[in-house]
């Protein structure tokens, strides 16, 4: 089969236990996941002595993703993404002077101190992380992303979950760092995704998305951070199932349509 046509050729290298890189060639990209065992003691080491502050709970610091084509080439890592941590003085505060009559009330619901999860970084490992790549994007007034194409039904060649890190936020919540791709003859999506729940206080979405259609000379990267109020989240359950709280989809699709932030990005390849 040829990488260049439209005939996808497939990689599978190593094992779960030392490393399992699963891909497809195609259009002449090559897109790569690669999952390996969680962090060892000095890899988590090296992370606090690099970066500052503790590590989340779980690092899957030797996971990737990888997409190239020529000398284009962008990745994901655990390691690029915990570098965009806020570690100054004031990042532990931001959460708590944000959201003060939240954290006010879950303090007196759980008879504890707030400083019990002020430290001197963000307890939340909240990252802004957008990839790594040495390319130059130009920004872009408009989104590039085809959504009316995603929607067509569409054989899907390659998908793939893939998990950077994740924390519980000693016991407030979660945050979880991961990835989804999903290659299509006609096209491909990336979805980074950073998800904060802190209990009775707040969910925060920051979402990357990568796409590309092949033959288009464009390679277009959006980046979108939303925040909504936890009581505005639940209330939606009513009587439903509160499981709901920890599926990022279902949070995802019912968060306000307002975007704290916005970067629409692309590239020519």
């Amino acid at each position: 089969m040829s990488a260049n046509g439209t005939s996808p050729v497939y990689i599978k290298e190593g094992t779960i236990r030392e490393g399992l890189t699963q891909g497809i060639v195609l259009h002449d990209w090559k897109i790569i996941s690669k999952k390996a065992p969680i962090c060892s003691s000095s890899e988590m080491e090296k992370i606090q002595q690099d970066f500052g502050l503790p590590p989340p709970e779980m690092v899957f610091g030797n996971n990737l993703i990888s997409l190239e084509k020529g000398e284009f080439k962008i990745c994901f890592t655990a390691y690029d993404a915990l570098s965009k941590v806020d570690t100054s003085s004031t990042s532990s505060e931001n959460l708590k002077v944000a959201y003060a009559e939240e954290w006010t009330r879950k303090s007196a619901m759980n008879h504890t101190d707030i400083k019990d999860v002020v430290k001197p970084y963000d307890w939340s490992y909240t990252t802004d992380y957008r990839g790594t790549c040495s390319a130059h994007f130009e920004s872009s007034e408009t989104s590039m992303i085809n959504i009316e194409r995603l929607k067509r039904p569409e054989p899907i060649l390659f998908y793939d979950e893939n998990i950077l890190y994740e924390d519980e936020l000693a016991d407030n919540g979660t945050a979880m760092l991961t990835i989804r791709l999903r290659v299509m003859p006609s096209c491909f999506l990336v979805l980074q995704r950073f998800f904060m729940r802190v209990d009775n206080v707040l969910f925060r979405i920051n979402d990357t998305r990568l796409y590309h259609e092949f033959g288009n000379p464009y390679f277009i990267r959006e980046y979108t951070s939303k925040e909504a109020h936890f009581n505005d989240i639940s209330e939606k359950i009513g009587k439903g199932d509160t499981s709901l709280l920890n599926d990022q989809n279902w949070v995802s699709s019912v968060m306000p349509d307002e975007v704290k932030t916005v970067i629409r990005e692309k590239i020519r390849l």
